[in-house]
This record gives C-alpha cells, structure tokens and sequence, in this order.
C-alpha cells in the first residue's frame, strides 16, 4: 500500500518536472525578438570607428556595446543572400568589417529600402551588438 503510493507520488512529480522543462524550452524558443524598428538607438556611430573601438579594447568595446541597440552607418562591401532567405551585409570591409544580419522576415518587411542598398553604396542599419569574432556582428539589423 505505502509502495503504490509512494510510486504515484514520484510519478506524478516526475511528470511534472517533464512539463515545467518543455514549456520553459518553447518559451525560450519562441521568444520574440526585440522591435529594433521602434526602440531608439543606444549609440550612433560610423562603421569604421567602431571597428576601431573593438580593436583598440574589444573587452571595454563588449561592455559598451554588447546587446544595445546600435544605429552603424557605411560603405557596402558585399551583400550575402542566406539560405533561410536572410541577408547579411557586411560594412567597410567583407572580412573585418561590420556584419549587419537582416532576418528573413525583416527582408520581407523593408524589401524596398533592403533593395536600394548595392555594394559600394553607403547604408544605415539598426540592430544588436553581439560582439566581435573575426568582424563585428550586428544581429535583427532593420535599414533605417
């Protein structure tokens, strides 16, 4: 009798646990994105400074702008088209420039302004600081 019990007891914990964790993983995966479009941004800069910045001090550049809102503006040196039909444009150098990821909702969103912008054209994009690997990398980046 105590057995059973017990048994239905770590069962009905058990599947609890199972319930809590799968609703906590589709929150997190269907989290929705910031609206850049609308939010103000934190710093305005031109593309070449804060590529400077980072390579100067990227611990210190991190701390500054890591996850703000960033308003960059430059030269396009390539425009890469994704296979998730996202598009990523890379500023002032192709190789250690800026890269700004435009999702592919957004592509569809701003297909006009997106459109305008050819390679060695100047742009202005917002989007999110995610830090500097071998560029610096602007993510949810929307044409201003």
């Amino acid at each position: 009798m105590t057995s059973k019990r017990t048994l239905r007891i770590v069962v009905w914990i058990f599947n609890l646990g199972l319930i809590i964790a799968f609703s906590s993983i589709y929150y997190v995966f269907n989290m929705p994105h910031r609206n850049l479009s609308t939010e103000t941004a934190s710093y305005t800069l031109k593309a070449a400074d804060l590529i400077t910045q980072f390579k100067k001090d990227d611990v210190e550049a991190n701390k500054k702008y890591l996850n703000q809102a960033l308003s960059v503006s430059g030269i396009v040196k390539s425009i890469r088209r994704l296979e998730n039909h996202g598009i990523v444009i890379s500023l002032e150098d192709a190789m250690e420039g800026v890269s700004c990821s435009v999702d592919s909702l957004d592509v569809v969103k701003y297909k006009t302004k997106l459109s305008a912008i050819k390679e060695g054209s100047s742009a202005s994009l917002k989007g999110r600081c995610s830090g500097m690997l071998m560029d610096i990398q602007i993510i949810n980046c929307v044409p201003e």
